[in-house]
């Protein structure tokens, strides 16, 4: 399993989709709101995606994870929460590679 791996541009084009999205429907959680559930900010990811080049395991991981507990859902707010993480795409890839 990679210990990083080079963000496709496809990836970042749908991070930032889901910035310009989540003015609009209010989906992913700010830093400050996650912070108070315990967890990994969609705004934060998105933020990372897109000003990267490269994501480390850990991240890889938590990307997978997330688009596992999402790949189901079909809601805007969803699709915009899963272009927060890269987008379906992206997230498709990593659960396959760390979560088979």
């Amino acid at each position: 399993m990679p210990k990083r791996l080079k963000i496709p541009q496809y990836a970042k084009a749908e991070a930032k989709k889901g910035l310009l999205e989540r003015r609009e429907n209010k989906a992913g959680l700010t830093p400050r709101e996650a912070k108070k559930l315990g967890v990994y900010s969609g705004v934060a990811m998105a933020n990372k995606i897109s000003s990267n080049i490269y994501l480390e395991e850990d991240d890889l991981k938590r990307m997978g994870r997330f688009y596992i507990r999402f790949k189901g859902c079909k809601t805007k707010k969803c699709e915009t929460a899963l272009k927060l993480w890269g987008g379906r795409r992206f997230g498709k890839l990593l659960a396959s590679i760390y979560y088979p």
